[in-house]
């Protein structure tokens, strides 16, 4: 290093502690001109926080360069839910409004009913005529004893119908279809009805069938995650031990929802649920956690003939058509 560059950066280092002093002063100096300003005309400050309610109320936003979406679903919902404020938004709709058949997703409401009118500490045993209901995904067997909440997992994560039947028979069938249509009522689920608890097809081509509409479910699964955080988070869960209320290990439960702890995501699977019959075809509610963690995402798809696909691409649509 030459004797010139060896007094340019003495002189440099030297005079470091100026600039930065300077800097510290400029910055000192408009924050004083501005708090002063703030003080004058106080309407800057509230003009600047109108600006930025306004800016939030309609975020996300969505990108001039988002393409449109196609599904093989009969309906698609995603809708924005904003934690903070509770003010929703929807980003994606597809026939939203049209009534079609729910198959498990009727256990939504099903564990509603549990929660609001069931003592959640007493014991109940499966029935022979629980574990006879078709179309059964569980290993539930006649004679085994729960406390009613720990039957809550395998209705919701294997879509069981024995447990279904099971918290159904306690009350009586009728009782516990009222009771689902009840609920539905308050919640003004008003294009939503309930024939049986499990969501079963009709023995009969043509017969009477549990429907609702994704604007509906987005209704119901807003609620449960609102006021009822325990449902929701066994529908968070990949696996879970159930046990007897002997406290004797039953079995290991897995999930029917493959798309939970998905990594392909830029934030995390909160919950969902999965149904499937040959009459409704594949059902789905998957929630997200937003980006930027404003909030969460709600995303509902009926009637499709794959329905892990449809939601892996609304879902991937949504990120990349939004800015949150």
């Amino acid at each position: 290093m030459s004797q010139n560059h060896k007094i340019f950066f003495g002189i440099l280092l030297l005079s470091m502690p100026f600039w930065w002093t300077l800097n510290i002063f400029s910055q000192s100096t408009e924050d004083f001109f501005l708090f002063s300003e703030l003080a004058r005309n106080p309407q800057i400050f509230t003009a600047q926080a109108a600006l930025e309610a306004k800016v939030q109320k309609v975020l996300p936003l969505k990108r001039q360069s988002a393409i449109p979406l196609k599904l093989s679903s009969a309906s698609a919902l995603t809708v924005f839910v904003n934690e903070k404020t509770q003010e929703s938004k929807i980003l994606f709709k597809e026939n939203i409004d049209k009534k079609l058949a729910i198959a498990s997703l009727s256990k939504l409401m099903g564990a509603l009913v549990v929660a609001r009118h069931y003592d959640l500490n007493e014991e109940i045993t499966i029935s022979r005529a629980a574990v006879l209901e078709e179309e059964n995904f569980g290993q539930l067997r006649a004679g085994d004893t729960f406390i009613t909440r720990d039957l809550l997992y395998p209705m919701l994560m294997e879509s069981s119908n024995d447990a279904s039947a099971s918290f159904a028979l306690k009350i009586g069938m009728s009782n516990f279809l009222n009771l689902m249509n009840q609920e539905a009522g308050f919640l003004g689920l008003k294009d939503t009805f309930f024939v049986n608890h499990a969501g079963l097809d009709p023995d009969i081509p043509g017969g009477a069938i549990n429907y609702s509409t994704t604007q509906d479910l987005f209704t119901l699964t807003r609620y449960l995650k609102t006021f009822h955080p325990t449902i929701f988070e066994i529908l968070g869960l990949k696996e879970h031990v159930l046990y007897t209320k002997d406290g004797i290990l039953h079995h290991t439960m897995e999930n029917t929802n493959k798309l939970l702890g998905s990594t392909g995501w830029p934030t995390s699977v909160l919950g969902g649920k999965t149904g499937w019959t040959p009459e409704a075809q594949g059902a789905l509610v998957l929630v997200l956690q937003s980006p930027k963690s404003k909030g969460y995402l709600v995303n509902v798809i009926l009637g499709s003939s794959k329905k892990f696909q449809d939601m892996e691409n609304l879902v991937n649509w949504v990120f990349s058509s939004y800015t949150f």
